[in-house]
């Protein structure tokens, strides 16, 4: 049964648009959705948001009809999002916090909250994930969990996982959801250059602990004859965002560009030859099907939503499991061409439109 859309609000809970990376991106597409369906949509969030900066680094931004902003007076990241989570309990609510929440829909970027449960689809790289490794970060983790448990676990929001990665890990917790890939903006790329530098790699996100960012480095001092660029977006923490800056003031070979404009990523992506990505199980990976869609041949760890739904297991791209194999999976993609435009279409903003818009319109399927 169809819902009346003209004019009901809608309300969209995202946690912070201060450090802008993918669950922003999917943000604003599906406040872009709920517009252009009709709603008169609410948004909630936890900081200030600067409409400005937004709007220039998201062309599909359009403004919420009201903008509500909860204080947290602490800057612990996913007690930030939990704190929110606990005011989904809405009709007509949407959220792209991350985890489950009670909201009318989640879309789920990763489940923090089962991390233990990716044991049960991945054993060998169950270890890498920060949560569970870091024995400081597994016992900030853990009240989490347990608070997670206590007030959200039980709820009938409907999940949208981001890759069938994330659905795995969801269904063999208890749940279902529907894979409803991240949008990835590409058609408004300049022509491509055909003449890349084989020799030229870069990395496009977020400078975190979590990324792996470091394994950059480690590989660069391996590889003296490529060229490095970390184009990254300052994060939170600064000790190691310096970290990886004096590295790069070591190397020759390594340049750090810090919250590069869209026309430098631009100019970065039509040269380059190879997009080196090494947080190990990537959930997704917006920056990577970017890289693609400028024909640069994508070197992957061998877990996670990356390998598995975007370069499907070596078909568009190499994988690595190791800094050996790492290094020569760099040396043989600059040998390589491969055409994606078949592979990242199901990527597009409109793909991720239509999908959503027939999900609420139908009431979910």
């Amino acid at each position: 049964m169809k819902i009346e859309l003209q004019n009901q609000d809608f309300t969209l809970f995202h946690h912070s648009f201060e450090v802008l990376g993918g669950s922003e991106r999917v943000a604003i597409a599906v406040l872009n959705v709920l517009k252009s369906l009709g709603f008169r949509v609410k948004l909630i969030t936890l900081t200030s948001i600067d409409k400005d900066k937004i709007k220039k680094w998201d062309e599909n931004f359009v403004e919420p009809d009201e903008i509500i902003i909860k204080k947290f007076p602490f800057k612990f990241g996913i007690y930030r999002a939990l704190f929110l989570s606990l005011y989904t309990g809405l009709p007509n609510s949407f959220s792209t916090i991350g985890d489950i929440t009670r909201s009318t829909y989640s879309y789920i970027h990763f489940p923090w909250s089962l991390t233990d449960n990716l044991k049960l689809i991945d054993d060998k790289y169950y270890k890498s994930e920060p949560y569970i490794s870091n024995k400081k970060l597994r016992m900030y983790y853990i009240p989490y969990k347990y608070m997670h448990r206590l007030f959200l676990s039980k709820n009938k929001s409907k999940l949208l996982a981001n890759s069938n990665w994330t659905r795995k890990i969801l269904e063999i917790s208890g749940y279902s959801a529907t894979v409803l890939y991240p949008p990835v903006y590409f058609n408004s790329r300049k022509t491509i250059n055909k003449k890349k530098d084989p020799n030229l790699i870069i990395y496009i996100g977020r400078i975190s602990p979590e990324k792996n960012v470091n394994f950059i480095v480690d590989v660069a001092k391996r590889l003296n004859e490529f060229k490095f660029v970390i184009i990254g977006a300052s994060g939170r923490d600064k000790e190691y965002i310096n970290s990886i800056k004096r590295a790069s003031e070591s190397l020759d070979n390594l340049t750090l560009k810090l919250d590069a404009t869209k026309d430098e990523i631009d100019k970065y992506l039509s040269v380059a030859k190879i997009y080196f990505h090494p947080k190990i199980n990537e959930h997704f990976g917006i920056s990577i099907v970017e890289a693609m869609a400028s024909q640069l041949i994508p070197v992957i760890h061998k877990s996670g939503g990356a390998w598995y739904d975007i370069v499907e297991e070596g078909k568009y791209g190499i994988g690595y499991d190791s800094l050996e194999t790492a290094i020569d999976a760099i040396k043989e993609a600059s040998k390589m061409e491969i055409d994606f435009s078949d592979k990242i279409a199901q990527f597009s903003f409109n793909v991720f439109k239509e999908k959503l818009s027939r999900i609420i319109e139908n009431g979910y399927y």
